[in-house]
């Protein structure tokens, strides 16, 4: 049965969200062998905080994304040759503006061209960003072109599967970037009324059956679900209930389409494509419901703040919480910043995808507030026994904790 706490005089349950704390964010040494690393900065820091919130935890419920990408996905700067050779030289260039060595080895060029930020010694502050391309995909995501800084929209070369003309069924990946533009930038097209869509292109990370995809052992899940992760490559969903523990534990997976990206735990960035979280949301909503629920707090945190935890707080607070709300149970959800960390992209909530502004962003939108960890682990953390009660140590609204 689920642990249940009194938050506003109702029966409440806490789910608590852990948004891709995968080896590929947070071990920046991972080879492309190894499914490779988009590393965010001090992301190595939040797993063992998540496996303490797991180690002090019973009967409570966890729910944990899993970036999932197959090795040809169209987000991986790698599967556009034309793309890489263009970056090099951008990196290059880059580099001599701001008197760093090139490195002599192609491998390693072309591995640290592919990062989100580039940091070096010797640079006034704040430090200077090295940004990823985003290719320009139309109205049935053929990519066409590649969208520069100023808007400015570059005419790129495509090579399909079959070596005919781009189609939604035919993957399409740029072969080269040529040196004529578009006649309108990207924001005059969309004025214009084109139907048009942007993909960044990252390094590659978290390929399935890699080591890059799976969690690292400091989040403390037990060996059942372990061996479930690495066993199942194939479901969407992993599910496991820790005997000991009486945890429970769903692993979503997204991403898995090599078409389309995903930030959401709970729709793909074609805004249109549904991971499996709307499904899994009401099978836990459903056996809430039955237990008398009347409440549930989702607290949440991960990797990267400013994307991938962003996206998913906004996909609960859109239509994931309906689950809940439909069936008769208000909803709250927190933002958890001490198990977060996320992409140093500078600039206020003003600025799209900046990493200050994540937070303020999610609470001004979506009323999405931030808590202290240490009020996360009160709503969930076992203590003694009071009668037929569990008593709790605070937190926000919380006055003692029940067995249900």
């Amino acid at each position: 049965m689920t642990r249940f706490i009194e938050n506003d005089g109702k029966k409440t349950a806490v789910i608590n969200v852990f948004i891709d704390p995968e080896n590929g964010f947070l071990n920046p040494t991972l080879t492309p062998e190894q499914g490779g690393a988009l590393y965010v900065p001090n992301g190595e820091q939040v797993a063992p905080l998540m496996g303490k919130m797991i180690a002090d935890a019973s009967d409570s419920i966890f729910i944990i994304g899993q970036d999932y990408h197959p090795s040809n996905h169209i987000s991986f700067v790698t599967n556009h040759p034309g793309v890489m050779e263009y970056r090099i030289e951008k990196f290059k260039e880059f580099l001599r503006e701001n008197d760093q060595p090139i490195p002599e080895d192609d491998a390693k060029l072309a591995l640290a061209a592919q990062q989100p930020v580039h940091f070096f010694k010797g640079y006034d502050h704040p430090p200077t960003p090295f940004p990823f391309e985003e290719i320009v995909l139309d109205s049935d995501r053929n990519i066409i072109g590649l969208k520069e800084a100023d808007g400015r929209i570059r005419k790129v070369e495509v090579t399909t599967e079959s070596g005919l003309e781009p189609s939604p069924k035919d993957i399409g990946r740029v072969t080269k970037v040529l040196d004529d533009y578009y006649d309108k930038t990207f924001d005059e097209k969309r004025a214009a009324g084109e139907l048009l869509s942007t993909q960044t292109l990252w390094t590659q990370h978290c390929i399935q059956g890699t080591e890059s995809c799976q969690y690292p052992d400091s989040m403390n899940f037990p060996e059942g679900l372990k061996t479930k992760l690495q066993g199942d490559m194939m479901s969407k969903t992993v599910d496991y209930r820790d005997p000991k523990t009486g945890n429970e534990f769903h692993v979503i997976r997204k991403g898995n389409r090599s078409e389309v990206d995903s930030y959401g735990i709970g729709v793909e960035n074609d805004g249109e494509t549904m991971t499996p979280a709307w499904d899994k949301f009401r099978e836990i909503a459903l056996k809430l419901k039955k237990q008398g629920c009347e409440k549930v707090v989702f607290n949440l945190g991960g990797l990267a703040t400013n994307f991938c935890v962003e996206f998913s707080g906004n996909n609960i607070a859109d239509f994931l919480a309906g689950q809940f709300k439909m069936r008769g149970m208000e909803t709250e959800i927190n933002f958890v910043p001490e198990i977060s960390r996320g992409i140093p992209i500078a600039g206020g909530p003003e600025v799209p995808f900046s990493e200050e502004g994540a937070s303020p962003r999610m609470e001004a939108s979506r009323g999405i507030k931030s808590i202290s960890l240490s009020e996360a682990m009160a709503m969930q953390k076992p203590a003694s026994r009071t009668g037929g009660d569990l008593e709790t140590d605070g937190g926000p609204n919380l006055k003692r904790v029940s067995v249900g």
